[in-house]
């Protein structure tokens, strides 16, 4: 069983010789299972290649998709996912519908004609679209799914995944709340401001979270739905995660920087003497768990 990074920035794709380290694709994890299941875990730019890999692998199951919500940034790369066009896959996508919008009419619009030359309908693959809302659990053939609420700007959810005994929490758009505007911060008040997501997160084997922002970018962006690297460490210690997975980065920040992002966080938790470990997701990057 295997979790794999084939996009790991947030926002925007940024190709180009600063992001070589860390990658420049957005959003999308790969979990395979012992029994050879695949769950994909977001479906931005980072999906294409996943599609080209399982299309070599002439990968033949259902292919699961989770979507945490519908910004562009985690769905753009579904009309360039291959086995979308395949006769032989099944695809099933799992997000958050509302009263307004469908699951299918959230993700058809960008493959409206007047943006992409086909539409969802006519792909070749069997496509279904189920409903998943915070609070609810699924049991599929070896995992366990469970959604809560994220703090996000617009509806998002963050997932567990439980499976072979281990845990996954994914929560790739979440702003932590901290008691001031400051770059003061406490334990007790992170722990009263994100009792729930705490609990969500307790003492599961791999948090992959939100790292958008240094302490002094997320000083000026309270409400925009991203989290600071150095309010994450905190989190996870109180958390009391195995291992904490930087992810989602800003643009923005190249690979140098995102190198000061991870010493930091690295820096914060070791200072706090906690056994958590913490990993910068990179494009390509395969955890065995």
């Amino acid at each position: 069983m295997y979790l794999k990074f084939w996009g790991t920035r947030g926002s925007i794709p940024v190709p180009g010789n600063k992001t070589i380290k860390y990658g420049g694709n957005t959003p999308c994890v790969e979990l395979r299972t012992d029994n050879n299941n695949i769950f994909i875990l977001d479906a931005g730019s980072g999906i294409r290649e996943l599609g080209k890999h399982l299309k070599e692998e002439d990968f033949r199951k259902d292919i699961t998709i989770l979507l945490t919500h519908y910004h562009w940034d985690h769905i753009q790369g579904i009309p360039f996912f291959m086995p979308l066009y395949s006769e032989q896959n099944k695809i099933i996508f799992i997000g958050e519908s509302n009263k307004e919008r469908s699951i299918e009419t959230l993700l058809s619009g960008q493959m409206d004609e007047h943006y992409f030359p086909v539409k969802i309908n006519q792909v070749k693959s069997r496509i279904e679209f189920e409903n998943i809302s915070s609070g609810n659990l699924r049991i599929f053939d070896d995992i366990e799914l469970q959604a809560i609420r994220a703090n996000h700007s617009s509806p998002a959810l963050a997932f567990k995944i439980q499976v072979s005994g281990k845990s996954i929490v994914y929560m790739p758009d979440n702003e932590l709340i901290k008691e001031s505007l400051n770059l003061s911060h406490s334990f007790a008040g992170l722990k009263n401001l994100n009792a729930d997501l705490i609990q969500f997160c307790k003492d599961c084997d791999y948090l992959i979270h939100d790292t958008f922002y240094d302490e002094n970018n997320a000083f000026t962006k309270k409400g925009w739905g991203h989290t600071s690297n150095s309010i994450l460490a905190y989190f996870s210690i109180l958390a009391n995660v195995k291992n904490l997975i930087l992810f989602h980065f800003n643009p923005d920040y190249d690979d140098n920087k995102m190198d000061e992002i991870y010493k930091e966080t690295s820096k914060i938790i070791k200072n706090e003497k906690s056994n958590v470990i913490c990993v910068a997701a990179t494009e390509g990057l395969k955890l065995d768990i």
